[in-house]
């Protein structure tokens, strides 16, 4: 087994599903490459009473692109490369206020987007070739932490400083991206070997 999401629970109900996140040493949710390309578009939904957490990390598997979504001081930041340099976009604050907010990231070529609950800025990416990565070896998604087992690999990730942030502490649910290079974007699900379900979750109804 891979890795496991230590007291994650998940659930489905309806066309919403999500699943919690305790913060512990070993709590993060594993999902499969996203398609970003250069146009796609990744979203979600988080609720929290925690003011910093890492939401959701994602690299060309150790190169130059990532992008990183966090919670800093209860503002939404997307740190993201793409090859020309690091840029931030920051939106939102207090938004650990325990309510549920909605996170749309949509890349344009050079141009990202960050949107959350329909507050947008925007940066433009420097350089020439906008590709995010190549699909073949990027990495997973990873949602709420990174696994363990890349404190000794630190090489691997494109931002190695990821691996010292703050686990995420709350829920997530809707997580929905194109899966594949090109692809249309679809909810996400966990794969069964990277978690285990310890007992319903009851909030999210």
């Amino acid at each position: 087994m891979r890795s496991l999401v230590v007291a994650a629970v998940f659930v489905v109900f309806g066309f919403c599903s999500g699943f919690l996140l305790d913060g512990s040493t070993n709590s993060y949710s594993q999902f499969r490459k996203w398609g970003g390309g250069t146009n796609g578009s990744l979203e979600f939904e988080f609720k929290t009473d925690q003011p910093n957490g890492l939401l959701l990390y994602t690299d060309d598997g150790g190169t130059y692109d990532f992008f990183e979504i966090k919670l800093v001081e209860g503002a939404l930041r997307l740190r993201y490369n793409l090859g020309g340099g690091a840029q931030i976009i920051t939106v939102g604050r207090e938004l650990n206020d325990g309510h549920w907010h909605k996170v749309h990231v949509q890349r344009h070529e050079d141009r990202t987007i960050l949107t959350v609950d329909n507050v947008s800025q925007m940066r433009t990416s420097r350089g020439k070739e906008f590709n995010f990565g190549r699909f073949g070896t990027n990495s997973d998604v990873f949602v709420g932490g990174m696994p363990t087992w890349y404190n000794t690999k630190l090489t691997l990730l494109a931002l190695p400083s990821v691996i010292f942030e703050p686990r995420f502490v709350g829920a997530v649910r809707n997580l929905i991206y194109p899966d594949v290079e090109g692809g249309p974007p679809r909810r996400q699900e966990t794969r069964p070997k990277d978690h285990r379900v310890r007992k319903t979750l009851t909030f999210f109804l």
